[in-house]
């Protein structure tokens, strides 16, 4: 292994897009926006909706769920947080099992050959548990997720106090997340290299600066593996 292989120690994941298979997920987000907002702007669609998320995309929305509904509820706070609750009720109930994506396990098992794991995604305990199911878990040495911080995406403190709770530095580390905004940018602050996963609603998602540019980029899961291996060897 060479000295500049050495210096990168740690794989962050985010959980979402890249560990977990989230499309089934924002079909049911999609419907739930469509059902609401078409009380509210008659004619409202699926095809509205998935404009309505490219936007937010474009701006690089934190959330693109809450942005949607803005839009259409910008000049009244009040019908907006109730319209929400309502959306957050409906999608607790209506919310598919976490799946986790195809040929997830077999990158992981290649990565963990040569780099720690840790998770640096918004999901909870839940996604643990998935892991241990599916008999990977144990592919991760560091096990913590969202549940043990206050903070979150795309705040870079976020990824500041994993790698404090892991005692690894950032610069040894290199994040892989499926979102600029929210994985790439607050990682690169830090010092870390940067994979992006181009899948999901942020699949076209692009860069405004060069800073923002990933270190690599990969089209799905299948050769995550090889891809952080280049990464980890860039000097």
């Amino acid at each position: 292994m060479s000295t500049n292989k050495k210096r990168i120690t740690t794989v962050l994941l985010d959980a979402g897009g890249v560990i977990l298979d989230e499309s089934e997920h924002e079909e049911v987000r999609a419907e739930i926006a469509v059902e609401i907002l078409s009380t509210i702007n008659p004619g409202y669609s699926v095809d509205s909706y998935c404009l309505d998320i490219e936007e937010a995309v474009k701006c690089f929305c934190p959330s693109t769920y809450q942005y949607v509904l803005w839009k259409y509820l910008r000049n009244n706070q009040s019908l907006f947080d109730k319209v929400y609750r309502l959306y957050l009720e409906t999608w607790q109930q209506r919310k598919p099992a976490l799946k986790l994506n195809p040929g997830i396990k077999r990158e992981l098992r290649l990565i963990s050959q040569s780099f720690k794991l840790g998770i640096a995604g918004q999901y909870g305990r839940e996604v643990l548990e998935l892991l241990k199911e599916a008999s990977i878990l144990d592919y991760f040495s560091y096990q913590l997720t969202q549940d043990g911080f206050t903070i979150t995406k795309p705040d870079p403190r976020y990824y500041e106090q994993i790698t404090e709770a892991f005692g690894v530095d950032p610069r040894k580390c290199i994040m892989v997340g499926d979102r600029i905004d929210k994985d790439i940018i607050p990682a690169k602050q830090l010092g870390m290299r940067t994979v992006l996963v181009r899948v999901g609603l942020h699949e076209n998602q692009q860069s405004r600066v060069p800073f923002e540019v990933p270190d690599a980029e990969v089209n799905g899961i299948l050769g995550l593996a090889t891809t952080i291996e280049e990464v980890a060897r860039m000097k």
